[in-house]
């Protein structure tokens, strides 16, 4: 009838309208998650731009939405990366990371950015700081996140007396095997490394 008709017609605008709705809060997230972005990343406009549109690809080439890529490049850009390193691995890194150990993009991020600053690797280095996080938690009972404790914990120290990024997180895996969890793993690992620093006269002076 002329009623069904009407009634239809107005089922399909109210989705339209729902549709729409949603569509506009997604832009205006993504837009205040970009905005976070620019407030903490000096560059360029062209620059800015590149990290935009690398924030959108990286979003729809993944289980993550470009608002979560948007607060993912936040956290890089907190930690001091440039425009550069964002888009020249740090960002998709940081998401292959969060992908691989169920942890949080903005957490995966932040993991990225620590261990790129304590062991002097680039943008381009953060595909394999995930492979190497994901490998130490596939081999012994530690997930991502308690080898990114041990990391934050004990990883400066590892890196300041020579160790790779690998055998830092190969040590903290079994640390970990052996009931030495999270943070009391990187504590227990700093604690050892300074035990074998010679502590010299001239050290001290």
């Amino acid at each position: 009838s002329d009623l069904d008709l009407v009634r239809a017609g107005g089922g399909r605008v109210l989705g339209l309208g729902v549709g729409l709705g949603l569509a506009v809060k997604q832009f205006m997230d993504f837009d205040e998650a970009m905005s976070g972005v620019r407030a903490n990343l000096s560059g360029t406009p062209a620059e800015m731009d590149a990290v935009q549109n690398a924030v959108r690809q990286a979003g729809a080439a993944s289980v993550f939405s470009a608002t979560e890529a948007a607060n993912a490049a936040e956290e890089l850009a907190k930690a001091g990366l440039t425009a550069a390193d964002i888009t020249g691995g740090a960002l998709t890194g940081s998401m292959d990371l969060a992908a691989a150990g169920g942890v949080g993009l903005a957490r995966a991020a932040e993991v990225a950015a620590t261990a790129m600053a304590q062991f002097h690797l680039k943008g381009q280095d953060v595909a394999h700081i995930a492979d190497v996080m994901a490998a130490g938690a596939l081999a012994s009972t530690a997930s991502i996140d308690s080898l990114a404790q041990g990391m934050a914990q004990g990883g400066g120290m590892a890196a300041s007396l020579g160790m790779s990024l690998e055998d830092t997180a190969a040590t903290l895996a079994l640390f970990d095997q052996n009931a030495l969890k999270g943070s009391d793993g990187g504590t227990a690992l700093k604690t050892m490394l300074m035990s074998l620093t010679p502590n010299s006269l001239a050290a001290a002076t």
